[in-house]
């Protein structure tokens, strides 16, 4: 379950809201809404890793969907690290 306070809770106990953020994400809500949300930095450094990793398998399959539909638009491995200068 997700916790939630409200901005003028978390202006009056900041340091104690940021210690318990091991415990998990925590919602602030302003008016009834929620406006933002903390997290520990090593969630965020994850989240950050999982949504790089997604991103990168995205870019490797829609690689090789334009490779199958232009078999000639691909570069043999060793030409690929010529480039490079590898």
């Amino acid at each position: 379950m997700l916790r939630t306070t409200s901005v003028s809770e978390l202006r009056s106990a900041l340091a104690s809201y940021l210690e318990q953020l091991g415990e998990g994400p925590l919602v602030v809500l302003s008016h009834s809404r929620p406006a933002a949300v903390l997290v520990d930095p090593v969630m965020f450094d994850g989240l950050m890793e999982s949504a790089e990793l997604l991103e990168d398998l995205l870019d490797g399959q829609r690689a090789i969907a334009e490779y199958l539909r232009e078999p000639g638009s691909g570069v043999d491995a060793e030409e690929l690290f010529e480039r490079l200068g590898m």
